[in-house]
């Protein structure tokens, strides 16, 4: 029988950095995404192509997963997505553009959790691991995005901090069905920000630990979480960011 954990936005950096992980614990991970699969099929993980804020597709991936008689031993919210006009100002921002982050984010991670949820209880286990970010604990430092071709969006924020709560809620409601959610709430994570050389100089100039995160550091609190050396941990929200929010 697979032991699968399923990772939403499964393609991205971020993603394959936790499925590499999983993977060298033993799980089987099963990737969610909507890009087209890479033609030399060098990923971690098999693949299911899907919109996670699509009923059908989800429908369509309870199906496949009843089919396949398996475990669900995780799942990790790591799906987002930065439409057009995500960086605009917000005297200038599209309320459409706005609402699209919101149904990724958090919407998605709704109807996954609505799916898997049965599952676990059933098994009598599970952990839920919704990636979220410092933005939605602490106010941006806009300081570090003058000059700069990056910026932190209200709707950015606003998920995050949505998601966050979120694993409070699914970890009271779910305890006592041995069902685990936690957050991970990177830094800056370095291979994975648009924001070139110049921002990351500016970023890890006021971070303690003097860096950016990367994908590895924020896969090892995700590995962590999912597995049973977390068991006594719930509801709770992992920091990975260098010290930046001790300021």
């Amino acid at each position: 029988m697979k032991k699968y954990v399923i990772i939403s936005g499964g393609l991205g950096v971020l993603g394959q950095s936790y499925a590499k992980a999983l993977i060298e614990d033993g799980y089987d991970i099963l990737l969610l995404d909507t890009k087209v699969f890479p033609e030399d099929g060098a990923i971690y993980g098999e693949y299911f192509k899907c919109d996670i804020t699509d009923e059908k597709d989800m429908a369509r991936l309870g199906n496949h997963l009843s089919s396949a008689g398996c475990e669900i031993h995780g799942l990790v919210n790591n799906a987002s997505c930065q439409p057009e006009g995500f960086t605009n100002e917000l005297e200038d921002y599209s309320p459409d553009t706005f609402r699209r982050v919101l149904e990724v984010n958090l919407v998605g991670s709704f109807l996954l959790v609505k799916l898997v949820v049965p599952f676990m209880k059933r098994q009598g286990f599970g952990s839920i691991v919704n990636i979220g970010s410092i933005q939605g604990v602490v106010a941006p430092t806009f300081a570090i995005y003058e000059g700069m071709n990056i910026t932190s969006p209200l709707v950015y924020a606003v998920s995050k901090a949505g998601i966050i709560h979120f694993c409070k809620w699914v970890a009271a409601k779910y305890g006592r069905y041995g069902i685990r959610c936690n957050a991970v709430s990177p830094g800056g994570v370095g291979d994975s920000q648009r924001g070139g050389s110049d921002f990351a100089k500016t970023y890890a100039s006021r971070v303690p630990l003097g860096r950016m995160a990367t994908s590895n550091d924020a896969a090892e609190a995700v590995r962590f979480l999912i597995s049973d050396r977390s068991g006594y941990i719930t509801g709770q929200n992992l920091l990975v960011d260098g010290g930046w929010t001790i300021y």
